[in-house]
Formats: C-alpha cells, structure tokens, sequence
C-alpha cells in the first residue's frame, strides 16, 4: 500500500526557508513580501509563506533594467564623496529579529543619517552573521562630528540587542572617482 506523502507535508515556510529554496538572503524575502510579490501571513508576530507561492516564484529585476553601465566621474568644483563603512557581526541566534529590524526600519523609514546619499545594509554571502554598513556622503553635505556621533549613538542603540558593537570595525573612505 502507498503511502501518502502530501498529508504531512508542510504548506507553509518561514522566511529562512524561502530564502534557501529561492537562494537570496532572508533580507530580499522580506523585500519581495513588502513589494507584493511574494505571498505571506503574518502569524504571531512571523511571516509564514505558501510553499506553493515560493515554488512558483519567478524573481524580476525591479525598476529599470540598466542598458549601459554608468560613467565613472568626479564632482566639479572639488567635491569629494565620503563614507563610513562599519563591519559588525550580528549576535548569536539573532539573525531573524535582525532583519526584521532592518524591516521595520525601512517600512518606518528611520537612522536615516544626516546628510547622506546613499545608504547600504549588506550581509556577507558566504557568512550571513557578518553586517556591513556603508553610509556616503559628498563632503559638502558630512555632518559635523557630533551629529554624526549621534546618528550613529541612535542606530546603536536601536541593534544593541541584535548586533555586537563591541567587535565593531570603522573605516572613514574618500572616494577617487565615483560613478
């Protein structure tokens, strides 16, 4: 007699399995949920998503697609582009609160830090654990230190739970050329 299979199948996945069957980072789930793209329930507090909806799943490059890359350049007038990266490895058992941190912060759009024109949260492919965070400026528009100080204060604050600070590594950049 066969048995059947699909009766203890499960039919819904959380966002760190989705992740691995699309092969994205759980961070780009959460970006697919929040586009509409991808189906999910929010149950207690945690997304679960139809295993049929991640298996039928087509990723789409959102906006424009880039026909020709962009030029390097430099600022007239001798603007320079500033940034900070810090290199910050997430707590032990903290990798799912994290992103829906990074979630929530997006939705509520906060530490926007003063100033800045770009603004980038990543995650290393091969060690998910290992955030780096990259805010540019033009020099023109870099705060003064003690605002920075206190954006960057806040956003600590905000991941002390979640990120070890103590370990935190930070790398002041100025840009040659830019595209």
């Amino acid at each position: 007699m066969k048995e059947n299979s699909g009766s203890n199948r499960r039919n819904f996945l959380t966002t760190n399995e989705a992740a691995q069957r699309l092969g994205v980072s759980y961070y780009t789930v959460y970006e697919y949920i929040r586009e509409k793209r991808l189906v999910a329930e929010m149950v207690s507090g945690v997304y679960i998503i139809p295993e049929k909806a991640v298996e039928e799943f087509k990723a789409k490059p959102t906006g424009r697609t880039r026909v020709n890359p962009p030029h390097w350049r430099v600022y007239r007038a001798g603007a320079k582009v500033r940034g900070l990266d810090i290199h910050v490895q997430a707590l032990p058992d903290q990798q799912e609160p994290l992103m829906e941190k990074f979630h929530l912060m997006l939705e509520q759009q906060q530490h926007l830090f003063h100033g800045t024109m770009q603004r980038y949260i990543f995650e290393e492919e091969n060690d998910p654990s290992k955030i780096i965070i990259s805010l540019i400026w033009k020099d023109t528009e870099l705060p003064d230190e003690q605002v920075l100080h206190r954006d960057l204060d806040a956003f600590k604050t905000a991941f002390a739970g979640l990120l070890n600070w103590d370990t935190a590594q930070y790398t002041m950049k100025r840009a040659i050329i830019h595209t």
